[in-house]
């Protein structure tokens, strides 16, 4: 966690209006964004830190779907917005340094919110883009039956049919997953047939590993 600040993106917001101008930067620890050069994008996921007025002011502004500009840690800029029915999240942060606490917004988009609503998810956007967490993800959204072991095969089936797109990640390696349920089915059900995966051996319960929000978080940022 040594320079971890290093790591951290930026996030700028800019209004002007015929009687007065705001403009503003603060930290971004955590980013999941569809973006492109020269194009507006999409935030899905925004974690910043600041002041109390910093902080408010970019609440209201998320609150009102206006855009803003995300820089990465290489300086690559974007300028995205979460559009409308984003949802926002505030808390503080106590340093022990610091007199007072620092703010902490975290806002997500209206799909990133509605990611794990199962039976009717098109999209999946996961914060991580290892095997066996996407396909964790892909189980609990969709219920679809499936033993850890069957993860490298069906990642691999999804990338090689363009399923997976890789995203704009600060702090995480985002991927959007795009595949219904009845597309997982069909492959699972090739997959079966080819003898590429197979059945457990008994039957029961499927085990699958714990793993925490703290863990996915500070593996990428050690």
């Amino acid at each position: 966690m040594n320079n971890a600040h290093l790591r951290f993106g930026h996030l700028t917001y800019t209004r002007v209006s015929l009687r007065s101008a705001t403009q503003f930067r603060v930290p971004l620890d955590r980013f999941i964004g569809e973006t492109s050069a020269g194009a507006m994008g999409k935030a899905h996921l925004i974690s910043a830190i600041g002041g109390d007025t910093q902080i408010a002011a970019l609440e209201a502004a998320i609150s009102g779907g206006d855009s803003f500009t995300v820089e990465t840690a290489e300086q690559r800029r974007y300028s995205v917005s979460l559009g409308q029915n984003a949802e926002s999240y505030r808390g503080s942060l106590k340093i022990p340094e610091m007199e007072r606490p620092l703010r902490h917004l975290v806002a997500v988009s209206e799909e990133m919110a509605g990611t794990g609503s199962r039976g009717r998810a098109e999209q999946t956007i996961l914060l991580d883009d290892s095997p066996g967490f996407i396909w964790a993800a892909l189980v609990e959204t969709h219920g679809v039956p499936g033993p850890v072991e069957w993860a490298q095969w069906i990642t691999a089936e999804l990338h090689l049919r363009n399923k997976i797109e890789a995203l704009t990640g600060i702090g995480c390696n985002p991927v959007l997953v795009k595949a219904t349920r009845e597309t997982i089915l069909r492959f699972l059900r090739r997959g079966l047939k080819q003898n590429k995966i197979r059945f457990p051996e008994e039957n029961g319960a499927v085990a699958w590993p714990q793993t925490s929000l703290r863990h996915l978080f500070t593996s990428r940022s050690m």
